[in-house]
């Protein structure tokens, strides 16, 4: 029975709250059957815009007597009543009401996956994934998937577009998925098609995505003051790689601070720039931190149809969000290790094997790229740029090649052969434990290792005077192999679905894709229904990881005291 009245206030929020957000929606499409529909939502939605508050503060109090304090309420549930406050002088405003509710609906969706809580409800409780005994991969599968479908939902909506109107569900799925997975396809202008209320939902959309779901929701139990159970503790342990409590703690802490902080720094100074580009400070303002956040993240999504074409030779700009694209390439690991390197004045040899391979390689395939593109386009597309903007050209789409997907030159204008040269670089992508996809530039360095140790005749793999353990040369093997299955698939569906267009766009495209790089030639507006699934269910694979999806489906629970069976022996090469 107290179960049952637990969940009351969330079922009852989900009924009235849902059926508001539906009608308020119907209410917006200027498609409506006849004018006596229109009365008839109207009516409802003024019963529902004195219901609602009533319901939330059902819900408030329903919460306040299943805790045990005044403190602890405030711990738990202070969003509600933050959103309550309000709401209640707000009293009668429909769309004030509508956005308040749609906010409160989704925090007590999100809340499902706590299942921390006093003793009392404790021994009670039942979450969404209380009875289901989920793995790591499993779990990062379903909680990408669900708030993709979430913002596909809230996508849709007539408030999120300029025009009132109800997205297509296949655009809407397309652009969630792409803002969720930090891409920056999009089937749809950012600018012109959807409104504020629609891009604040895609700018948290990729907040959400570029921390990970179970960081992020780490983080806010953290920061509201409540414990993780056990289960929730292992699986982030696994996921984010540490193996105590303590430095599980002490890594998403460190999580929200350089967030916050490379976030806050990034919009601060992009407002400056976009300020001395003539704009008022509050759309300075906006457009700052949202190319901030997506930045950071490597999303590479832009409120201008033309990306930053327009600012290429603004040192500013370019080279605050490359510097952006950057750090949130690199991992909160060597983040956090750069920072004591500078903090305390060590020396480079100090960083961990892994901040090593790490940076080395990211500077490696930074320097590679921006050679690449700038002799290969020094008389082409950069031929009317000086020799200082051809470099600064050059250094950025460099730099957006570790997944972030940003631009400054169109890039129909390159060479074919600058074209298939970016692919490969997109396809190696950023680093582990980082906001980007790709198979990761410890990947590269490690098979790279590997085959000069096979030719060199070694039986072991050596970085920087230390041994790499044979599982993760395997990892690394294998997580590339199944990626190029992958990619090599998907072309082949594009090539059937798309076979309008030619070879090189639809293989630029599918690398972007499962990269969660962003870079397009132009062609993502204009793909068949077939063709937006698909890239959309690449970039979902590109962002989880194809070794975490592989793993999500099919991996097997450990068995203990299994046999083992005798080595065998294979001729190869």
């Amino acid at each position: 029975m107290f179960g049952l009245i637990q969940k009351l206030p969330f079922l009852l929020e989900l009924f009235v709250n849902g059926s508001f957000i539906l009608l308020y929606s119907l209410n917006q499409n200027d498609k409506l059957p006849n004018s006596w529909s229109q009365e008839l939502i109207g009516r409802a939605l003024q019963v529902g815009t004195n219901l609602v508050p009533i319901v939330l503060f059902f819900v408030v109090l329903i919460n306040y007597l299943q805790t045990s304090s005044f403190e602890e309420y405030l711990r738990k549930h202070v969003f509600s009543f933050v959103v309550f406050i309000p709401m209640v002088i707000s009293f009668g405003d429909i769309q004030f009401t509508f956005w308040l509710s749609s906010a409160h609906l989704l925090s007590s969706i999100l809340t499902l996956y706590d299942s921390g809580g006093t003793k009392k409800v404790k021994k009670y409780r039942t979450t969404l994934f209380s009875e289901i005994s989920l793995r790591p991969a499993q779990l990062v599968f379903l909680s990408f998937s669900g708030v993709i479908l979430l913002g596909t939902f809230l996508l849709m909506l007539p408030v999120s577009s300029s025009k009132g109107v109800t997205t297509p569900f296949i655009d809407a799925l397309f652009m969630s998925t792409s803002a969720t997975c930090v891409t920056g396809l999009a089937t749809l202008s950012l600018a012109d098609h959807f409104s504020l209320f629609g891009q604040i939902i895609i700018l948290i959309l990729i907040q959400i995505g570029g921390l990970s779901i179970m960081t992020l929701y780490a983080s806010m139990t953290i920061l509201l003051g409540r414990s993780m159970d056990m289960k929730n503790r292992v699986i982030m342990q696994d996921l984010l790689d540490v193996s105590s409590l303590e430095e599980l703690i002490a890594m998403i802490v460190d999580i929200i601070k350089y967030t916050f902080f490379i976030e806050l720094w990034g919009g601060i100074v992009l407002t400056i720039a976009f300020t001395f580009e003539g704009y008022d400070f509050g759309n300075a303002f906006y457009y700052g931190f949202f190319h901030s956040v997506s930045a950071f993240c490597n999303a590479g999504l832009s409120l201008f149809n033309t990306s930053l074409e327009n600012y290429a030779t603004r040192p500013l700009i370019h080279g605050t969000v490359g510097a952006l694209i950057t750090l949130g390439g690199l991992g909160f690991i060597v983040l956090k290790e750069l920072k004591e390197v500078f903090q305390h004045r060590k020396s480079f040899v100090r960083l961990s094997l892994h901040s090593r391979i790490v940076l080395i390689t990211s500077f490696a395939l930074t320097a590679g790229g921006t050679i690449m593109i700038f002799f290969g386009e020094f008389l082409n597309a950069f031929d009317s740029y000086s020799l200082w903007e051809k470099i600064q050209v050059s250094v950025f789409q460099s730099v957006t090649l570790r997944t972030a997907g940003f631009n400054t030159v169109p890039l129909t204008n390159l060479n074919t052969y600058t074209l298939y040269g970016m692919t490969l670089f997109m396809f190696i992508g950023a680093s582990p434990g980082s906001t980007g996809g790709g198979v990761k530039t410890t990947s590269l360095a490690i098979l790279t290792q590997s085959i000069i140790s096979t030719l060199k005749g070694r039986k072991s793999v050596n970085l920087f005077d230390r041994v790499i353990p044979p599982p993760i040369v395997v990892r690394a093997t294998a997580l590339t192999f199944i990626s190029i299955l992958i990619t090599s698939f998907f072309i082949l569906l594009l090539m059937k679905f798309e076979k309008d267009q030619p070879f090189l766009t639809i293989f630029f495209e599918v690398l972007s894709a499962s990269g969660t790089v962003g870079l397009s030639l132009g062609i993502t507006p204009y793909l068949t229904v077939a063709g937006k699934l698909g890239i959309a269910i690449l970039m979902f694979i590109g962002r989880i990881g194809p070794l975490t999806l592989v793993l999500a489906l099919g991996e097997e629970k450990k068995m203990i005291g299994m046999y083992s069976y005798p080595e065998g022996r294979i001729m190869i090469g």
